[in-house]
């Protein structure tokens, strides 16, 4: 038998990403469970004379993303306002910070973000 290695083989679309590296890009240790993103916005719906929308405006773009993790140390140092990188999106900034659970010195974070298409980085 052949090493065993923590790759996983993927066949067909190579494309497709397995596992949660690199859902959240911060300091810290711990294990990504899930992550989402979530394109939304503001929108004005235009009408004719009859009532009926004839156009439709999307504007105000945003990600609201999320993500829970199992962290093995001490309290995650992320606070509201914060800039991170969630989903491969940069400087989402933080909303809230909520521990599920903690067992021992391991607990359970879900973190929420959005990134406004208008902000960039701090100055």
């Amino acid at each position: 038998m052949g090493a065993s290695t923590n790759n996983p083989v993927i066949r067909g679309d190579s494309s497709v990403l397995w596992g949660a590296n690199g859902v959240y890009n911060g300091t810290g240790s711990g294990i990504v469970q899930t992550g989402s993103d979530e394109l939304t916005g503001e929108k004005m719906e235009v009408q004719d004379e009859l009532g009926q929308t004839v156009a439709v405006i999307f504007f105000d773009d945003k990600h609201n993303l999320e993500f829970e993790a199992i962290i093995k140390t001490s309290a995650p140092t992320i606070a509201r306002g914060d800039g991170i990188t969630i989903c491969g999106v940069a400087y989402a900034l933080v909303e809230s910070v909520t521990k599920l659970w903690e067992n021992k010195n391991v607990q359970k974070y879900r973190v929420k973000a959005t990134k406004y298409s208008a902000i960039a980085s701090t100055p």
